[in-house]
């Protein structure tokens, strides 16, 4: 089966450079010029991933991914394409539950490698078999879900994958270059590791906002994060 990508973008010509990248991979892709038209073609498509766009007529970027995490359709991969770079951007995006950010201009044949990277693991968690335990935290990558005690915790694909990265080595050091090639598929030494941390403080904020439980993330200056199982008196 030919996987499906939706591009919403009202460029043309970005547009037709992504359509002619990813279809050189063997994927289809849609494309929506407008916010409102790439809304409903996500919410009732069967995508594997959406590329959007931030500054878009109807309905801009932020609103169509608040909107696709709060439907049926929340755990669709999604990376923002927009010629806005700055951090708050980023961050704002990571928030509102994309997988990945892409600055303007950008390469089209990494454009094609991240978005392979979310397919291949999308399909990864989604074939699991058993839940991952550790501590108070229980996930389920069949459904890519994950819960403190009997709470849910309400976590992006990303998020998912990475907390499911640190509970199977748990109290071992995690590098971010190992997070990067595993969550995000890149063994790129020039791929920036702010995307990690940035999902990293993510993940920690909404752990923390759950009372009573054992476990932490704990930064290894130097090398990455660890996940560790704390004794609570």
């Amino acid at each position: 089966m030919v996987e499906r990508i939706l591009i919403v973008d009202d460029d043309d010509n970005v547009c037709e450079l992504v359509r002619i990248a990813l279809e050189a991979e063997g994927l289809n892709v849609d494309a929506a010029l407008d916010g409102k038209e790439g809304l409903k073609k996500a919410l009732s498509g069967n995508y594997a991933v959406i590329l959007l766009d931030i500054m878009l007529p109807e309905i801009d970027g932020w609103e169509i991914c608040r909107q696709i995490r709060s439907s049926s359709l929340k755990n669709i991969p999604i990376i923002m394409l927009t010629a806005r770079g700055e951090e708050v951007d980023r961050v704002l995006g990571l928030e509102l539950g994309s997988d990945d950010y892409v600055t303007k201009p950008f390469s089209p044949r990494e454009l094609a490698a991240r978005v392979k990277a979310l397919i291949r693991r999308a399909d990864q968690y989604s074939t699991a078999q058993q839940e991952l335990g550790c501590g108070d935290i229980t996930i389920d990558p069949r459904n890519n879900t994950a819960k403190i005690k009997d709470k849910v915790l309400e976590l992006t694909p990303k998020e998912t994958a990475l907390l499911n990265l640190l509970c199977r080595q748990l109290g071992k050091p995690v590098t971010r270059e190992e997070m990067l090639q595993e969550v995000w598929g890149f063994d790129n030494p020039g791929v920036i590791t702010r995307t990690v941390d940035e999902h990293i403080k993510r993940l920690r904020a909404k752990i923390s906002r759950l009372d009573s439980h054992n476990i932490r993330i704990k930064t290894v200056w130097g090398i990455g994060y660890k996940l560790e199982v704390m004794e609570i008196d």
